[in-house]
């Protein structure tokens, strides 16, 4: 079990209130209903992670009398009020529990206080590699074969997936090779003058690899020759 800090940023509140009327009480339930719908945030801007948060309210209480916990999947609110003292006084007490959903990072919670008595927990996300596009290296080899040699600089399976593209038209840094998932693309730009008239190329092509291929090791090559080979091993299926 951990304890969080609570985090405000306004004077502490008065140390006791009266009791709250009817209506207030009613209202405060409902807000409290309302305040325990999960949230995911998506990030504002690309390189950010979302992040999951979920707020509660208490009122009455002074930011020091309220505990947070992260315990076995859990949010903890532990919030403890005394006026007086133990024996003779009055304890006002209330716990929550908030459960952390699969997907988040629960080392990294953390919990702030709003100035309206509304608490906000909140995390990243888990990160998921299968959702980052991810640049592939174009390796330089001799040649490219039949995939019978290891030249081919792949040698985790003898059956490897391949696939072959002719890009001879460009030099190495025009190819760009990315992988989301299983999904490849490629592509290749490159502009010159010639004659004094400006010539442009350029190549897309995205594919996806097939089932029983390792995509997370995907290897792509190129030769002297411009040609080029998108490869990866084959998963072991027992």
């Amino acid at each position: 079990m951990s304890m969080l800090p609570v985090f405000y940023d306004y004077s502490p509140v008065s140390a006791f209130y009266p009791a709250m009327p009817i209506r207030n009480m009613l209202t405060s339930m409902l807000n409290d209903e309302l305040a325990l719908l999960p949230q995911v945030t998506a990030a504002p801007r690309r390189n950010l992670p979302a992040k999951w948060s979920q707020s509660f309210h208490l009122d009455n209480y002074n930011p020091d009398e309220v505990k947070v916990n992260v315990d076995e999947g859990c949010v903890r609110i532990h919030a403890r009020h005394v006026r007086g003292d133990e024996e003779n006084g009055e304890v006002r007490e209330t716990k929550r529990c908030i459960k952390i959903p699969e997907g988040v990072d629960a080392s990294k919670v953390h919990c702030k206080m709003l100035n309206d008595h509304t608490y906000l927990v909140e995390a990243p996300l888990l990160r998921n590699e299968d959702e980052e596009e991810m640049e592939v290296q174009v390796e330089s080899v001799p040649a490219i074969t039949d995939g019978k040699k290891d030249d081919m600089q792949l040698v985790e399976s003898s059956k490897p997936y391949e696939t072959k593209l002719d890009l001879s038209v460009f030099e190495p840094d025009h190819i760009t090779v990315k992988r989301r998932g299983n999904l490849v693309s490629v592509s290749a730009d490159h502009s010159r003058e010639e004659d004094g008239v400006k010539v442009s190329r350029s190549f897309r092509r995205e594919f996806t690899v097939p089932e029983g291929v390792d995509y997370k090791h995907i290897k792509c090559v190129r030769d002297p020759k411009g040609h080029v080979a998108i490869m990866a091993p084959t998963t072991d299926k027992k």
